[in-house]
């Protein structure tokens, strides 16, 4: 990207790639230990902001285009394993003398990405901090071999001290995602979708599903750009996003929605996986769509479990139920 960062890191160091390198602690992460606090004074030769494209931060929906909805997982990614950050963007806030910055990172997962679906975050450095405490908290044996820049008291947020964070904060990232126990960890997800999952639970557990609706399109492509399409928060992201759409009479959004979940099903349980094609049939219905294929797939697993229960045959349950106990049983955890 034709960006200020790029001419930042060049300025900083001209003759050293703005790439990353090793991602262990070496020389150059402890040169981060000296960089300067984000709330130190702004110098003035560093103002202003560098503007993303507006597609790069639209949500993946649009009500109006139910017809063209496109879901932003494919279902054909089961895990991740060789994503990448890369800091697009560094934005000075002002805070009358003193200020900070704001890091707009992008989450490549080295895959084919069309334009408009690139996924991007925005964090400070306090945000940054607050991970690796967290981190070093539940992980001291592991965090203690992994360097984060040191914020100190005194300085200037001069260009340099921008670019030497970006790519320090890049290669944290990477680091931090080469082990599976962090990556898989409930506080590097949180980083990433702050308070964006709890938030459309809340509001899905409240019945507002309109306002659930968003914060679910907006986490569902950071989970799958993080850990692929099969893990079961972005199943259950799809399945959340069947009800919400379907009770907003979207039923486009909401067929769409349960074709892609379908596909990332995985190890999901029967008692789910029914509701969701349940749901799917319906959908089809109320469309015109051919439905022989789910109700086929629906009938067999009702089917087999009937079989295997001594009790009254199996019912299957409405797919907002289900994902309710769901929901409710990973807040109290």
């Amino acid at each position: 990207m034709n960006s200020l960062l790029n001419k930042l890191r060049a300025k900083s160091d001209p003759g050293t790639s703005p790439r990353l390198g090793s991602m262990v602690c070496n020389s150059s992460l402890q040169e981060e230990n000296t960089l300067a606090d984000e709330h130190d004074a702004v110098t003035g030769s560093l103002s202003g902001t560098l503007q993303l494209s507006d597609e790069l931060l639209k949500t993946p929906t649009d009500p109006n285009k139910d017809f063209n909805y496109t879901v932003p997982c494919e279902g054909s990614s089961p895990t991740r394993n060789n994503v990448t950050f890369e800091v697009i963007s560094a934005e000075v806030i002002r805070e009358g003398r003193s200020g900070h910055v704001n890091y707009t990172v992008l989450i490549n997962p080295h895959r084919d990405v069309s334009k408009g679906n690139e996924t991007v975050i925005t964090r400070r450095y306090s945000d940054f901090e607050s991970l690796h405490q967290r981190l070093k908290k539940r992980f001291p044996s592991v965090m203690s071999q992994i360097s984060f820049p040191r914020k100190i008291l005194t300085g200037n947020l001069t260009s340099s001290t921008i670019a030497k964070r970006s790519t320090a904060f890049e290669q944290y990232l990477a680091h931090i995602f080469s082990n599976f126990d962090l990556r898989y960890s409930h506080e590097f997800m949180e980083f990433f979708v702050q308070d964006g999952f709890q938030e459309a639970v809340q509001h899905f557990l409240s019945q507002d599903f309109p306002k659930a609706a968003g914060p679910f399109e907006y986490v569902l492509p950071i989970l799958d750009k993080l850990y692929g399409d099969s893990h079961p928060h972005v199943f259950h992201c799809l399945c959340a996003l069947v009800v919400c759409y379907t009770r907003m009479e979207r039923t486009h959004a909401a067929l769409t929605c349960a074709q892609v979940a379908l596909k990332c099903s995985g190890s999901a349980d029967d008692c789910i996986l029914s509701s969701l094609l349940q749901a799917a049939v319906r959908l089809s219905w109320t469309l015109g769509k051919d439905k022989s294929d789910l109700e086929k797939r629906l009938e067999a697993i009702v089917a087999q479990n009937n079989q295997s229960s001594n009790s009254n045959p199996i019912s299957v349950r409405d797919l907002r139920d289900v994902l309710t106990e769901a929901f409710q049983l990973r807040l109290r955890h």
